[in-house]
């Protein structure tokens, strides 16, 4: 399932955890836990969620909440190095 995660990842420009867990077939408590464990062995880092910009043109606005920002993670380099080994 990670590598499922990474492979996502790679064919869209963002994933939010509800979609992964849709896609998988799984909770997203999960998902996120997949997540979790994904930066835990080096293959994503969480990133600043926290803008101060207008959400109009965001590609993260669906993903917003009003009083919870979203947890955004983007590849590591040893992630961007799996993400196209399982691209191939």
């Amino acid at each position: 399932m990670l590598d499922a995660i990474l492979q996502l990842m790679a064919k869209r420009s963002m994933v939010t955890v509800g979609e992964v867990a849709t896609e998988l077939s799984i909770s997203a408590v999960l998902a996120e836990k997949l997540f979790f464990e994904l930066e835990r062995r080096g293959y994503l880092k969480c990133v600043n969620s926290v803008c101060d910009r207008p959400c109009g043109a965001c590609a993260a606005k669906e993903a917003c909440r009003f009083f919870r920002a979203p947890k955004l993670w983007t590849f590591t380099e040893k992630g961007m190095e799996a993400s196209r080994r399982l691209s191939q």
